[in-house]
């Protein structure tokens, strides 16, 4: 990854180990808030205090300029996701699995065909759809790499963007529907 090209120098790595640091405070503090949830919504008030705590976090200018931080933590969901996927186990798929990914599909292509079909209706470029489909189905993660193949670096902020806002907006939404619709 040439993006962690220099991250070993210590102008870059003490930075980077207090950010880790930062991060590590956050979920220490958002495990210590849980116990006032009650018991059944624990890990969900959890995940919606890193969430916010993070996103405070992410406003303080000191800690927002931290360098090497973004291609850091892409790194580590790389690996995250390189040890969940590898997890799998494909025998516990049922004819459930099928309804499940059938319903998924059709999220996905529908808000796809949305996405296309507001953009046509309020005139964005190509690229920009292209990307924000990206950043809203797969994540900040692959919006560099997509911007990338499309030779137009101008739209990764954006992408990133709508990714990150898109993680923090998916952490509240979704979890209060679960408890909603439960």
């Amino acid at each position: 990854m040439g993006c962690l090209q220099g991250i070993y120098k210590k102008s870059v790595s003490l930075p980077l180990l207090v950010a880790f640091l930062l991060s590590a405070s956050v979920v220490g503090i958002s495990f210590f808030l849980k116990d006032f949830f009650p018991a059944d919504y624990r890990t969900a008030g959890m995940i919606l205090c890193i969430t916010a705590l993070s996103i405070l976090l992410s406003l303080v200018p000191a800690v927002n300029k931290i360098p090497k931080t973004f291609p850091s933590g892409m790194y580590l969901i790389v690996i995250f996701c390189i040890v969940v996927g590898s997890m799998a186990d494909f025998s516990m798929f049922t004819i459930k699995s099928l309804y499940l990914a059938g319903f998924v599909a059709i999220v996905v292509f529908g808000s796809m065909f949305f996405q296309v079909v507001f953009s046509k209706i309020f005139k964005i470029d190509t690229d920009t759809t292209i990307i924000a489909s990206t950043a809203f189905i797969f994540s900040a993660p692959f919006v560099p790499t997509v911007a990338n193949a499309l030779k137009n670096k101008e739209i990764i902020l954006s992408g990133i963007t709508i990714g990150i806002i898109g993680y923090a907006t998916g952490n509240f939404l979704g979890i209060t529907l679960a408890y909603f619709l439960r």
